[in-house]
């Protein structure tokens, strides 16, 4: 999943090719032209920051996020607190 700034996500596609990133939102149908940033293998989380606009986003294996939120017992009652812990999950993986 591709997560803004904003904690909107998006699911794509990701492809690299010669140390670029390219991008393919599903929803959108748009494509992205995207060099790495930093990236964490263990928790499948990239920082990319597309060659056009500037604009960073993170990637977030979320089946490997959702994993490792059962296996802490973290459980969520409302979607703000969802966001919030995603936010901290990626900002945890990639310092």
């Amino acid at each position: 999943m591709l997560v803004r700034e904003d904690m909107t996500w998006d699911e794509v596609r990701l492809e690299e090719k010669g140390g670029v990133f390219h991008v393919h939102i599903y929803k959108k149908r748009k494509d992205l032209e995207c060099s790495l940033v930093i990236k964490n293998e263990t928790t499948r989380v990239y920082r990319l920051k597309d060659t056009v606009t500037d604009e960073i986003y993170d990637l977030v294996d979320f089946a490997e996020m959702d994993r490792m939120f059962e296996e802490n017992g973290i459980i969520f009652r409302n979607r703000r607190g969802l966001h919030k812990e995603v936010r901290r999950y990626i900002d945890f993986s990639i310092t």
